[in-house]
């Protein structure tokens, strides 16, 4: 009788610099040949993105809002410190302006990629 390797046996060489090299062949009976195997949730799936992106939106507002009320509580104290009072509401104004304008852009951003992320 021959010694012929059937398709389920394990086949072993020796390669040159010593590491042996072992190729596992499956026959087409076994059940996990050529068959992908399903979770029921696709991870590249459109809602999953959908949703993370609303947690992150969620989250990342949250952040903002904190930083943003301490980052305007140092800039009233620093305008009250550094300059003059008779020109200090203005500075104020000039200020909370520029927070309005950047947080308006940042939310029409996002929500410009939210809504046509959906289509």
């Amino acid at each position: 009788m021959t010694d012929t390797p059937t398709p389920t046996q394990t086949e072993t060489s020796i390669e040159a610099d010593g590491t042996i090299d072992q190729q596992d062949r499956q026959t087409d009976a076994s059940p996990t040949a050529g068959a992908a195997t399903t979770t029921g949730l696709d991870p590249g799936s459109d809602r999953i993105i959908r949703y993370l992106a609303w947690g992150a939106l969620g989250i990342c507002s949250l952040l903002a809002v904190f930083a943003l009320i301490q980052f305007y509580g140092s800039v009233t104290e620093t305008i009250e410190l550094w300059v003059d009072p008779k020109y200090q509401p203005l500075i104020r104004a000039a200020f909370n302006l520029a927070v309005l304008l950047l947080s308006l852009i940042g939310v029409s951003l996002l929500a410009r990629e939210l809504h046509y992320g959906s289509e």
